[in-house]
């Protein structure tokens, strides 16, 4: 059963508007026609990964049950097949009372407007110029998940449709960076769900860098590895505040996104203390996390960022990055290659791996007009789904097998099998895609005491080639059930440079070791 949960953090301190959503018992008397609904991708993506075309949630909302709740509304603002439900506004409580008493209305639950805050990126200090150090930026962002061997295979997302929900993306259909998907009409289809009109090019210009960071390119710069692929762009999200209808609204958009053929979901959006606590991070209690989880049975792989939480009260991840299929990507340093500053960590509230995978926080793109570099897990994200893009182009049998591309993506990236909550398996890299990428040799060995483990570097003070820095020592700590009780970053400037006494740590406790790409265990 499908309840839109309402926390009770939600009830403290907001504005109670006269807004409700009604959930209906069934469907009955529907009839559905998907060949009619669906864009023939959606269709050829369901066949190929076995998921049934007429699925009940796929089916319109019974029209007399909508029109009967209607009568007694002042208007409906978004009809959602997939929850058998509509949000309705200008009720009063005896209206309400006549609306419980329908037989076929399964409950009413109250929708509450929580006004905040975004973060925004100020539209000032455009640069319309590209200066040397933004090229070095943009190629390092790429080449740091392998691009150019994406390059090499001429892989770069050509067939696969990606979705971007945002807050807006003024300036994307002039920019020179989307030339060529404006000029071959592979931005497919747009739709603002804040207006309920096709109009995507105004609002917020997060939208812009962000999928700027999935398709852009032109013969001067490229910022995002997908430069072939197809876009469906929806707006989301306000730009100035956050109530609670930006969760709604990306449920519709997911809807609209799986008609339209989407193979990919790129969310750089997410909801956290505001309206939950972080025993909320569960995957299943928010709306918008209970939205991912069904785009992803319907065969759409969603990538969301992490969240930019780390440095303040919250630190962990937001939703639906919480959610176990989703895949949430954490941001790192260009500087050290390592965790960024600003990056939500993980694990949900039920102890799953989070964030799963991870790329630079900081990067070149474009906004409204020109180019600038930004901060923010909102832009490792779209870097991953243009990855995801590229990996599906590469793997055509995975269409519509999100979960076999999410494990894929994972086992393709850096530190795998080495995990932890800032980094997740590392940065997915196109040559363990493409299955071209050797083997990494062992870089350290296990020295096996009487006493004591020490661990013995073969080749000190190795340099990432992309990055200039030096390659830390990534380990971790397991219980028995496979969760990380304590994790680390050292230096790897000296051969003898770990050693652990065998005393400190109980029977079944699993050290892992990742450096310069070999990871090993040992079971204390």
């Amino acid at each position: 059963m499908l309840v839109l949960m309402i926390p009770a953090k939600l009830y403290a301190g907001s504005e109670k508007t006269n807004a409700y959503w009604v959930f209906f018992t069934d469907k009955k008397g529907v009839s559905f026609n998907p060949y009619e609904y669906f864009h023939k991708n959606t269709i050829d993506r369901r066949k190929n990964a076995g998921i049934p075309l007429d699925d009940i949630t796929d089916y319109p909302l019974n029209q007399h049950y909508v029109k009967s709740v209607s009568m007694l509304a002042d208007s409906v603002t978004i009809e959602s097949r997939w929850m058998n439900a509509i949000k309705i506004w200008g009720c009063n409580e005896q209206q309400l009372t006549q609306i419980n008493k329908f037989a076929f209305v399964k409950e009413v639950v109250p929708a509450y407007l929580n006004i905040g805050k975004i973060a925004s990126i100020s539209d000032d200090n455009n640069n319309p110029d590209i200066k040397e150090a933004d090229l070095k930026l943009a190629q390092q962002q790429l080449e740091n998940m392998g691009g150019s061997k994406f390059k090499q295979a001429d892989i770069n997302g050509k067939g696969i449709r990606v979705a971007v929900f945002d807050a807006g993306f003024p300036g994307l259909d002039k920019h020179e960076l989307f030339a060529s998907q404006r000029q071959e009409n592979r931005i497919v289809a747009t739709w603002n769900f804040l207006n309920n009109n096709s109009n995507v090019y105004k609002g917020g210009t997060h939208g812009i860098m962000t999928t700027g960071c999935v398709v852009g390119t032109t013969d001067k710069v490229q910022t995002g590895l997908a430069t072939g692929c197809e876009l469906l762009l929806a707006t989301t999200e306000y730009n100035v505040r956050e109530p609670y209808a930006e969760e709604e609204y990306w449920l519709a958009a997911a809807e609209w996104a799986d008609k339209n053929g989407a193979d990919i979901i790129s969310s750089s959006l997410g909801y956290t203390f505001e309206r939950y606590f972080y025993k909320d991070m569960n995957g299943h209690t928010s709306l918008v996390s209970k939205a991912a989880r069904m785009a992803v049975r319907k065969g759409i792989l969603v990538v969301n960022s992490a969240g930019n939480e780390y440095t303040n009260s919250w630190l962990f991840i937001i939703t639906p990055a919480d959610v176990d299929s989703v895949l949430t990507v954490g941001g790192i340093s260009p500087t050290t290659g390592y965790h960024i500053s600003f990056s939500s960590i993980g694990p949900n509230s039920k102890n799953e791996m989070k964030p799963n995978v991870c790329a630079f926080g900081h990067v070149l793109t474009a906004n409204k007009r020109g180019y600038k570099q930004v901060d923010g897990t909102s832009f490792s994200c779209p870097l991953v789904s243009g990855f995801a893009a590229c990996a599906l182009q590469a793997h055509p049998e995975m269409k519509g097998k999100p979960m076999e591309l999410f494990d894929l993506i994972q086992r393709s990236s850096s530190l795998f099998p080495y995990f932890d909550y800032m980094h997740g398996f590392g940065v997915p890299q196109a040559g363990k895609v493409l299955k071209t990428e050797p083997e990494k040799p062992t870089t350290f060995d296990f020295d096996i005491g009487e006493n004591q483990l020490r661990i013995i570097l073969k080749e000190p003070g190795a340099i990432d080639p992309v990055t200039g820095a030096k390659v830390p020592i990534y380990y971790h700590i397991e219980d028995a059930k496979g969760i990380i009780r304590d994790y680390y970053l050292i230096s790897a400037d000296v051969k003898d440079v770990l050693k652990f006494d065998y005393f400190m740590y109980k029977k079944g406790e699993k050290l892992m070791i990742n450096y310069n790409g070999y990871t090993a265990s040992y079971t204390f």
